[in-house]
């Protein structure tokens, strides 16, 4: 028997405020926007058992292919799934919170230090971490993705368009992914 709940468990779903301050403290000490908050979150739902870890991959694809912040989409999919309603608000207030607070306090600091040696140390400092990070989470979805011949064409084919797409990388970006959902429903 899995240790995580399935639709049939008795457990009870984390409340708002659990959902809440998780998603609050996630956001508060991540430097870098979606691609570094997401392996940061799925650690988190893992291990406090909300989510198995390909739930979430599944929950991290649908959260790509909809319009808007990665952190986001990835932290509102995620409070949906594990609390309904109550998980949904708490995620999405959860990461909006600290970013919209930093902004309106960092953006006085900066204007006024923003040439300040230390300050410009921990802004590189923080910027060169972004990298790693978004190669680790890369690294874990290709992984643990069920590769075919055919499905690593047409994500090189889907990568090498994007690449080439140039200003029309948008609208290129849309078209790979319903090719590759028509696709993919046409191989079941």
């Amino acid at each position: 028997m899995s240790d995580f709940p399935t639709d049939a468990d008795t457990r009870r779903a984390p409340g708002f405020l659990s959902v809440f301050w998780l998603f609050c403290a996630i956001s508060a000490v991540t430097i870098g926007g979606g691609y570094v908050m997401v392996p940061v979150i799925q650690r988190a739902v893992e291990r406090k058992r909300w989510l198995k870890e390909a739930d979430f991959y599944d929950l991290f694809a649908m959260a790509q292919s909809i319009p808007g912040p990665l952190a986001l989409n990835s932290a509102t999919l995620t409070g949906w799934k594990i609390a309904g309603l109550p998980g949904f608000i708490g995620a999405t207030l959860g990461i909006l919170l600290p970013p919209f607070a930093a902004i309106i306090l960092l953006a006085s600091i900066i204007s006024a230090a923003g040439d300040h040696p230390a300050l410009r140390g921990f802004l590189d400092g923080a910027f060169a971490v972004v990298p790693g990070l978004v190669a680790a989470l890369a690294f874990n979805v290709i992984r643990k993705r069920q590769w075919t011949v055919t499905r690593a064409v047409m994500t090189l084919a889907g990568a090498a368009a994007l690449i080439l797409a140039g200003t029309w990388a948008v609208p290129v970006f849309f078209g790979v992914v319903v090719v590759a959902r028509l696709f993919e429903g046409v191989r079941r």
